[in-house]
């Protein structure tokens, strides 16, 4: 859902939220997998053992929840193709590379969502049917978003989760992300 650093949250909807990720870093894999469970135990080995000394300065990097995949949808169904994920905690400025060729660092940018939270525990079935439920709200509602990949962030191994989709038809920035060039600033809207 996602990940990252949850900035603020906009505004509440009927049952879910429009939010924002904060600026943050991460480390991830891309898997494939039949499921999402099989794509975290998979994923987060290789993850965890970047953080673990896998890496060029061969030392710990600290990481923090959420962790999460990325999962991407096609015709009405989850494809068995996930990017893995693990936030790397924000001290961290210059993370060092990964030694494995298929786990990657990743910085973003912020970045708005529409989401949905959890706090029991789901299996796998469970978790298709609140996302395609959570899409079947946007689309309801007429909200902008990228319905071909989901992000499904996870705090603790008790249940608390969250889910959700990239708002789009505006700015990504949502005004708030300057950048400048040697001859003026742009400010996106």
């Amino acid at each position: 859902m996602a990940a990252l650093n949850l900035k603020s949250s906009l505004r509440t909807r009927k049952n879910y939220d429009e939010f924002e990720f904060g600026f943050c870093q991460w480390v991830q894999t891309e898997v494939d997998a039949v499921d999402i469970e099989s794509a975290l135990a998979i994923g987060l080995e290789k993850l965890f053992s970047y953080a673990r000394c896998g890496n060029v300065a061969g030392t710990i990097v600290p990481l923090s929840a959420p962790w999460g995949v990325f999962g991407y949808v096609k015709n009405g169904e989850i494809q068995q193709k996930f990017r893995v994920f693990l936030v790397i905690v924000p001290q961290v400025t210059n993370p060092p590379q990964p030694t494995d060729p298929t786990v990657e660092i990743v910085t973003a940018p912020p970045v708005w969502f529409y989401g949905r939270a959890f706090d029991t525990k789901v299996d796998e079935q469970q978790m298709e049917e609140h996302l395609f439920q959570l899409m079947k709200d946007l689309e309801q509602d007429n909200q902008s978003f990228d319905s071909t990949y989901f992000i499904m962030d996870i705090f603790t191994i008790d249940g608390l989760m969250g889910m959700g989709f990239e708002k789009t038809g505006e700015s990504r920035f949502s005004g708030r992300f300057c950048c400048s060039s040697e001859h003026e600033t742009v400010r996106y809207a």
